[in-house]
């Protein structure tokens, strides 16, 4: 398990995660800025295959990693797997999980067309609640910086 705590040791099993055989399983920090070159037999069968066991509240973040899979030419290819009950939706779109659940409760695998609605309304709400809190962070520090530059102890 790849968790970017030891940044030599990871960057060498990362850098080796294209060869044949290999299974690596890593947090999204693992192995940043480290190239995985394939060996001739994995890019023979289709390249790296990455699989996302969860979404990220930025769909940026999960396009980086996907992007991990068919760098500089090389063959490859992605998938996600996630669940109704995923903490993003639970926490960014609790009524839309709620009425997927119940108008599919019937169904094993919800979907694909219903799973990437939910998705994208989860992490529009997650990446606008964000951006709320970022501008409300400069809002205070510029309140702060005038309250100090008018009490004389400003910079």
């Amino acid at each position: 398990m790849l968790n970017a705590r030891q940044d030599l040791s990871e960057a060498e099993i990362v850098r080796h995660a294209g060869q044949s055989g290999r299974i690596t399983v890593a947090t999204n920090m693992a192995g940043r800025g480290t190239d995985i070159v394939l060996s001739p037999e994995v890019r023979a069968v289709g390249g790296l295959h990455v699989i996302l066991s969860e979404y990220h509240e930025a769909a940026r973040i999960d396009r980086q990693l996907f992007g991990r899979a068919g760098r500089q030419g090389d063959p490859g290819s992605c998938e996600a797997l996630a669940a109704l009950d995923d903490e993003l939706f639970t926490a960014h779109a609790p009524r839309w999980q709620s009425l997927l659940r119940r108008h599919f409760s019937a169904c094993e695998v919800l979907p694909d067309a219903a799973g990437r609605f939910l998705r994208h309304l989860a992490q529009s709400a997650a990446e606008r609640q964000h951006s709320h809190m970022r501008r409300q962070t400069v809002i205070a520090d510029l309140r702060a910086e005038r309250a100090l530059a008018f009490a004389g102890t400003g910079e």
